[in-house]
């Protein structure tokens, strides 16, 4: 098992009542274990195995708090005063080179004392306010905090753990490629904060979204548009090529050099439309000059290339050469002849839905 990397070395949880449980300084250690030892190490914090299930096709490995063979006095006297007994569950799988590790329990005190050494060790949290669940992530690593209503009408709280494995540089050949990386501070985990920046894209003067640049004003410059835009993940998609519309560019006078990324089947920015026709096998029809997405290619699969998962948006060096660009959508063969300058200006990425 791949070494859980939590570069925290505060994560140590304060010996109070609760101590039976199972810290967050008990998760990085048994996350560096072997699947052998590990299962050791919890015998040894008394969890033993009680049983296993398949989630998406990977084995979840489930611990339960070894039963005790006699019950301490104070224990007699809860069940005397009918306190609920406490639940505590571990669930761990390993699937490829990403690990997960899951701390349930029904004391709110481990919970809450969970979270805010997450929030001292300097995890970026943009939905704390979230009374359901909240999402804590440093670098490559994740903590999803929940809060589950059981059916018996009991509280549960989840902590969940999860290290994803960071690509290698020669896994990230194409812009697709990209859109593994799930969120910012995985990005910062890969590439590097001075490489990375928090950002503002403008759609237009009232239309942003909050957005994360990945090598700015450079030749591999790449923008992504995040789904979840209060903890900077989920990509919605991502941006190639194009106007440099993010707020710490609007005052940029110096010159960006053309885009390098390409995607898998071969567009890049700067593209001529001619180029594009032949790549794409057949002919399309892109959306006019005065329509709600000019020179947008209308997304559809008519040819070698997907236009509804890869949208791309045409630039135009003589958008008064031709009326045709004044319809709603035009044919690429038909305005060939006319001599535009029509190029590939930007490509929109969106994520696989698998």
């Amino acid at each position: 098992m791949r070494r859980f990397l939590f570069t925290i070395a505060a994560f140590v949880l304060a010996n109070n009542v609760y101590s039976q449980g199972f810290s967050a300084k008990d998760v990085l250690f048994a996350s560096s274990l072997s699947t052998k030892k590990l299962d050791a190490y919890l015998n040894k914090k008394h969890f033993v195995p009680a049983g296993s299930r398949s989630q998406n096709g990977t084995l979840v490995n489930i611990y339960s708090p070894k039963p005790e063979k006699k019950k301490k006095k104070k224990e007699k006297e809860k069940d005397t005063l009918n306190i609920k007994p406490i639940t505590r569950t571990i669930e761990w799988s390993q699937l490829k080179d990403n690990f997960s590790f899951t701390y349930l329990t029904s004391v709110k005190d481990e919970f809450d004392e969970n979270v805010r050494i997450l929030k001292e060790a300097g995890f970026f949290c943009g939905n704390e306010k979230d009374s359901v669940a909240v999402l804590f992530q440093r670098r490559n690593v994740t903590v999803l905090g929940r809060l589950i209503k059981e059916r018996t009408g009991d509280t549960l709280y989840s902590l969940f753990y999860q290290q994803h494995e960071i690509p290698l540089p020669e896994k990230i050949q194409v812009a697709e490629d990209l859109l593994q990386f799930y969120s910012h501070e995985f990005l910062v985990s890969a590439f590097g904060e001075k490489n990375v920046i928090k950002d503002l894209y403008y759609f237009s003067e009232k239309e942003f979204s909050k957005c994360s640049v990945l090598f700015p004003k450079t030749s591999r410059q790449a923008v992504f548009i995040w789904e979840d835009e209060n903890n900077l993940c989920k990509p919605a998609y991502l941006l190639i090529g194009g106007n440099t519309n993010n707020a710490s560019s609007v005052s940029y006078d110096g010159v960006i050099d053309e885009n390098v990324w390409h995607s898998k089947d071969g567009i890049y920015s700067g593209m001529s439309l001619h180029s594009l026709i032949r790549l794409n096998g057949n002919g399309f029809k892109f959306y006019g000059k005065n329509s709600k997405f000019p020179y947008m290619i209308v997304p559809e699969n008519n040819g070698t290339l997907n236009f509804k998962k890869s949208r791309v948006v045409l630039g135009c060096l003589n958008p008064t050469g031709s009326s045709l660009l004044n319809n709603s959508t035009i044919s690429a063969e038909d305005i060939m002849s006319d001599n535009l300058g029509l190029y590939v200006f930007m490509i929109m990425l969106m994520p696989s839905m698998n």
